[in-house]
């Protein structure tokens, strides 16, 4: 039986499901059926964060990789890997992948906000302070 592109987003949706419900090996699988019919950034990120869920973090980063490979401009794979280097102490490659994410999305507090933990962390004080000042002008803009 031949699997369809329809048959891909079912299995895809089932994957994010499982990933969802910290299902992270069966998540894996079903991600790695849609790729027999269909690889793209969007399966391969999930699939990478369920590796980091595991601890699989050299299998995530290349996960992560082949999705950027695949769409250079995807701030959600671009942010994801960020979140993987920041765990695996790779801070300047995190800054370099959260600085990408605001290159697409200027306003993405969550980027801004983990680039500037990590400034911190390297005492680059500074530079920390005006990512969490834009944070702050990003939120107060939100809620108005």
């Amino acid at each position: 039986m031949t699997l369809t592109k329809d048959d891909a987003r079912v299995l895809f949706d089932e994957g994010v499901l499982s990933a969802d419900s910290d299902m992270h090996e069966d998540a894996i699988k079903n991600f790695d059926k849609v790729m027999e019919i269909d690889v793209n950034a969007e399966v391969l990120c999930n699939k990478g964060i369920s590796l980091a869920a595991l601890e699989k973090n050299d299998e995530s980063l290349e996960c992560y990789n082949k999705a950027i490979q695949l769409d250079p401009s995807d701030e959600f794979v671009l942010y994801n890997k960020g979140v993987l280097l920041t765990d695996m102490q790779k801070k300047e490659e995190a800054i370099e992948c959260y600085d990408k994410v605001l290159e697409i999305e200027p306003n993405d507090a969550d980027a801004l906000y983990n680039k500037g933990t990590i400034l911190d962390e390297l005492g680059r004080n500074e530079e920390a302070a005006k990512c969490f000042e834009r944070v702050k002008e990003i939120e107060s803009s939100d809620q108005l």
